[in-house]
């Protein structure tokens, strides 16, 4: 393929655009540990060094510091589908002390109080060893902000390690435009070698190759990984420093075993481009087994498809990262859509835009009406009647995950008003709104699922009972079982999810036990202080994993906590997907 001009590749390397617009039985006495070492069981020796960005290379050192230490929506949940991150701050007018985020209080933002009295490197050591998303999304969310606010950071750490742990975090739950956003505010005067090494993943993670461009000499200094070289070729060439680019090329080529020869036609493909001269050597995927960061970042800058296949390779973090990649085809992108809106870094609202901008078109330049995107236009057109109808079967079509086919169906239930005669899909229609955190409108349709047959009330008002208070005694929560078929672990979730509310008074506990551990002391201490950042972070920590591994005991105390330091509407939302959710 011949090379384009220097513009080409620049305009490749911006792609992380905006998207256009279970659980595992009764056995609660012992459940998988969802903790890392150290809250349930004794803590192992400290870990190795940080993986290279490029396999075969050097890690940098270990930090002494981190050895001790989660889409993304912004706005409080509740009416409305929280708005897009905002930038609040710029690194230029970031004076000295001054605290360090994209979000502010009208976005959601956690109160300045946020992390007052904690431990910074307690801190930053829980959100380093938080490998991947976390099981609840309303939890995701609720971290998500945390990590975003422009609040003081914590005792006990720089800026340049804080925003490195919060941004590293935020990029391993799939929200990596926060994460470089993040990164942007902090002068680079500030940076630390782990903001260096956090600002490449987050770079890589974009497809946003210009990102390094600015600390790859730095980077390059700090560490041994060849990653850094490449980069300062990669961006020599875009600066037009043709040879600089290739020589740092050549030397990288002709240390023998210093990457494999795919990672570094790869390289050369972005140096080629931009240079605008020559021909770029083809990719070829089967050469290489698996996906890296760095092969998917530097491929998707320089035009290359990344096989979907391999996209899983990644980590479960990789939806996230995939939806606003606009370099993937538009199918790869489609169907890990709802996937991204469950791990929190979708809102509903682009969730459903996604699938109108994303989905193919029949030959007239509409949606077959058998097809995901003309079920979705269906359920914002028509009667209410055919809209309610439209709205359940987006709902009812689970595949691998039916929170996020409720997420789907979710605007379009907003757009919905209570009706008598849409009592029978009431109960659906009020799961979508609650999962959307529009818990105001999902409260609205209470009257109407009050007048369903008795099966539909009992369903909606456990979801009313812990997205909204609505009532809920002991007789009404036997009625539940029968009618949503539950199991005796759904049952104890709903005990769970209605007892961290303190609504529990009367109901049967004996379906679970609570659980006691460091983990729950550490939160319950934070509770008390009303350290919500903190509860955050640590409720994260105690959700690892799937959903199908979270025990009862766990969603009470993280509800408790929530509620103890006043973040009353998403201990509520947690509450409701708790029970959603729940096999």
């Amino acid at each position: 393929m011949l090379a384009g001009s220097a513009g080409v590749i620049v305009c490749g390397l911006l792609l992380a655009a905006p998207v256009v617009g279970q659980d595992a039985g009764p056995n609660r006495d012992a459940p998988k540990s969802l903790l890392p070492p150290g809250f349930d069981t004794p803590a192992p020796a400290p870990s190795a060094a940080p993986a290279p960005l490029l396999p075969g290379t050097a890690a940098p050192p270990p930090e002494a510091a981190t050895a001790e230490q989660p889409p993304l929506l912004t706005g409080q949940p509740g009416d409305v589908t929280p708005p897009a991150f905002v930038e609040t701050q710029t690194a230029a007018a970031l004076p000295p002390g001054a605290p360090i985020g994209i979000i502010d209080a009208t976005s959601g933002a956690f109160a300045a109080d946020a992390f007052t009295g904690s431990n910074g490197r307690f801190l930053a050591g829980l959100a380093n060893r938080i490998a991947g998303p976390v099981a609840s999304r309303w939890v995701a969310i609720t971290l998500g902000r945390a990590l975003a606010s422009r609040v003081p950071g914590p005792a006990g750490i720089g800026d340049g390690d804080w925003v490195a742990a919060r941004a590293g975090l935020l990029v391993r739950m799939g929200a990596v435009d926060p994460a470089r956003r993040l990164i942007d505010v902090l002068p680079q005067e500030r940076y630390t070698p782990a903001t260096y090494r956090v600002a490449g993943e987050v770079s890589l993670a974009a497809a946003d190759l210009a990102g390094l461009c600015p600390i790859a000499a730095t980077g390059r200094a700090l560490s041994d990984d060849v990653m850094w070289d490449l980069a300062w070729g990669m961006c020599a060439a875009m600066d037009g420093d043709d040879i600089t680019a290739a020589g740092v090329i050549d030397t990288v080529r002709s240390r023998r075993g210093a990457l494999p020869a795919f990672d570094l036609r790869l390289a050369q493909r972005v140096v080629v481009l931009a240079g605008g001269a020559g021909r770029a050597d083809g990719i070829n995927w089967a050469e290489e087994e698996g996906l890296t960061p760095y092969r998917y970042g530097v491929a998707s800058a320089a035009g290359v498809t990344v096989p979907a296949d391999r996209l899983a390779a990644l980590g479960p973090a990789h939806a996230g990262w995939a939806v606003r990649n606009a370099a993937l085809p538009a199918a790869t992108r489609l169907a890990l859509l709802r996937q991204a809106a469950v791990l929190g870094t979708l809102s509903a609202e682009e969730l459903a835009s996604a699938v109108a901008a994303l989905a193919p078109s029949d030959a007239s330049g509409g949606f077959a009406a058998d097809s995901r995107a003309g079920r979705l236009r269906d359920a914002f057109t028509g009667s209410a009647t055919d809209r309610a109808e439209a709205i359940a079967a987006i709902a009812g079509d689970t595949g691998e995950d039916g929170y996020g086919a409720l997420l789907e169906a979710a605007t379009a239930a907003a757009a919905l008003k209570p009706a008598a005669a849409l009592a029978g899909q009431s109960d659906v229609i009020i799961a979508a709104l609650l999962a959307a955190g529009n818990t105001r409108a999902a409260r609205a349709w209470w009257p109407v699922a009050q007048d369903a047959d008795d099966d539909v009330r009992v369903r909606a008002q456990a979801l009313l009972a812990a997205g909204a208070g609505v009532a809920m005694v002991s007789g009404d929560v036997r009625a539940w079982c029968d009618a949503a078929k539950a199991s005796p672990r759904r049952e104890a979730m709903l005990v769970a999810a209605l007892s961290g509310l303190g609504q529990a008074r009367g109901l049967d506990r004996d379906g679970f036990k609570t659980i006691s551990n460091r983990w729950t002391a550490a939160l319950a201490s934070a509770a008390r202080r009303r350290a919500a950042g903190e509860v955050a972070l640590l409720a994260a920590t105690g959700l690892q994993g799937g959903w199908a591994d979270v025990p009862p005991a766990y969603v009470e105390a993280i509800v408790a906590a929530l509620m103890a330091c006043g973040r009353v509407t998403e201990a509520r939302l947690l509450a409701a997907e708790a029970i959603t959710r729940s096999a």
